[in-house]
């Protein structure tokens, strides 16, 4: 064997381990290969090329939903994960087309994809340069915005459905086109989580879905104008629904007249001044905390002029004794129709009494964070404590009385919501102590949260003339899965508050 020859297996051994380590961008000099082993170097690099080819088309389907050409499931976590990655803040719209099956059922599935395909083209027409649009599952698409804020995407929504829906009514398609959605805004670097994302987003979807998604017309009919479902009522339905609960009252609200209907158990527990109130919406700002009042009059103005279809808060409303209660407020806006006027249907749970919530904080009890935790350990993922506890509430109770330190830990509760940003769930557990659960946040944005907490936390309570500011301890705890009983990780906070030191604040002795 001569030494050219010998060299050129070597090159030719060489490349090929290039190629076994991983390195795609291996390349092999045929030219310089010996006569008698070019025909083998070619041969190699046009099987490479094939090689490369193939794991390219491969990766392309791994993230390309095939019908739509839009990225599939796996895109968007790929997306998504960049974003996160970067910590640049984004809002997402899941979208779910209507009536998929009835479409497939109906004019088959040759049909069903023209549908979706001119949902996509829809979508895609009117996307920002900064946008995605991809398809997650049969009828679903996320579409993620750098830079749309959530309104904007809404109501950008909201006109391209109005105009899918009059563009196929008109008979010459073979069924009424629409979907539904629902939009959520997250900040990375705000200690906003994917899950959190995904679960606000898919909620709104279907609260859409389930007030707005359009009837199609019947086999035998010729498409007509759509008809949005609405919630059949009349006062004895009406009544018996809001006595079924003492913790829910059930709304409606003609936004046309002003007039609305509330529960007998509204009229009593928040002092309305009758069931069928005029300007409801002006009444229960009313009543609603000061604090709270400009965020609830901007989402309800919104629902009132058409420009969001759903509604949820949680804020603390005074109930007929003059104290405020925290309340989850859900409505729904129903489109009128020639014959019927708008409306504006909702319920309203007082966390006051229900009964796993502290009736002092209006925060969840005990059972109800053993409860949340016990949950947290059927899906592994990261989950962050703050616990707190208010110093010298016995004091507080022997030397102004129990209304005096209830005071003061309703005034810490609220302080607590304040500052967790709505992105963990608050419980009070046992006498002056409070814990926050938040789910997936790393530790550092737990410290963060921890530190603001003990900076405001001890904000002075007006106890007669005296302006009494609470010690306070703050401790943490992260976890990378819920593994334990609930009873080992709140005895591992009770430890962790022990040795945690103490935010000095009035001195009472």
């Amino acid at each position: 064997m001569n030494e050219s020859y010998r060299l050129g297996e070597q090159s030719i051994i060489a490349y090929l381990q290039r190629l076994a380590n991983g390195i795609s961008t291996a390349e092999l000099d045929v030219a310089a290969l010996p006569a008698e082993l070019r025909a083998v170097g070619e041969q190699l690099q046009k099987t490479h090329a094939i090689l490369q080819q193939e794991r390219r088309l491969l990766e392309s389907n791994a993230y390309i939903d095939p019908l739509t050409n839009l990225g599939n499931r796996g895109g968007l976590d790929r997306h998504v994960e960049q974003l996160w990655h970067k910590g640049d803040p984004f809002t997402c719209a899941y979208i779910d087309i209507d009536h998929l099956k009835h479409c497939n059922d109906r004019f088959g599935h040759a049909e069903g994809n023209r549908y979706i395909l001119s949902i996509c083209r829809t979508l895609s027409e009117t996307m920002e340069h900064d946008e995605m649009l991809f398809r997650i599952g049969g009828d679903e698409f996320v579409l993620i915005s750098l830079s749309a804020n959530e309104t904007e995407l809404e109501q950008r929504l909201e006109r391209v459905r109005a105009g899918l829906i009059e563009a196929s009514s008109s008979g010459k398609a073979p069924m009424i086109a629409s979907f539904s959605f629902g939009c959520s805004r997250v900040d990375p670097l705000a200690g906003d989580t994917r899950r959190q994302m995904t679960m606000d987003a898919d909620r709104k979807m279907y609260r859409y879905k389930l007030m707005h998604r359009v009837q199609q017309p019947k086999d035998n009919d010729a498409p007509q104008r759509p008809i949005v479902d609405q919630l059949p009522c009349n006062d004895r339905v009406f009544q018996a629904i809001s006595m079924s609960s003492e913790t829910r009252y059930p709304f409606i609200l003609n936004l046309d007249t002003g007039e609305s209907q509330w529960s007998v158990n509204a009229v009593r527990d928040f002092d309305l001044p009758s069931q069928h109130p005029f300007n409801s919406v002006d009444m229960w700002l009313a009543r609603v905390h000061p604090e709270d009042r400009d965020n609830v009059r901007s989402e309800l103005d919104m629902v009132v002029n058409g420009s969001w279809h759903f509604h949820y808060m949680q804020y603390r409303v005074m109930d007929a004794t003059g104290t405020y209660v925290l309340c989850d407020c859900t409505g729904y806006r129903l489109d009128g129709t020639d014959t019927e006027p708008n409306m504006y249907v909702g319920i309203i749970i007082n966390r006051s009494l229900a009964d796993t919530t502290d009736s002092v904080t209006g925060l969840g009890d005990v059972h109800a964070l053993v409860n949340a935790i016990g949950e947290m350990r059927r899906v592994p993922h990261e989950a962050g404590f703050i616990t707190i506890k208010i110093d010298d509430i016995a004091k507080v109770n022997a030397r102004f009385g129990f209304d005096a330190g209830d005071r003061v830990l309703a005034e810490s509760a609220a302080c607590l919501m304040e500052c967790s940003r709505g992105k963990g769930r608050l419980f009070r557990s046992t006498g002056p102590t409070f814990v926050a659960l938040f789910d997936d946040l790393k530790p550092k944005a737990i410290n963060e949260i921890a530190d603001e907490i003990e900076r405001f936390l001890g904000s002075p309570v007006l106890i007669g003339s005296l302006e009494y500011q609470p010690p306070i301890r703050v401790a943490t705890l992260h976890l990378d899965a819920v593994d334990r009983q609930p009873v080992s990780i709140l005895n591992e906070l009770k430890a962790l508050l022990k040795e945690a030191p103490q935010v000095p604040g009035t001195k009472l002795d």
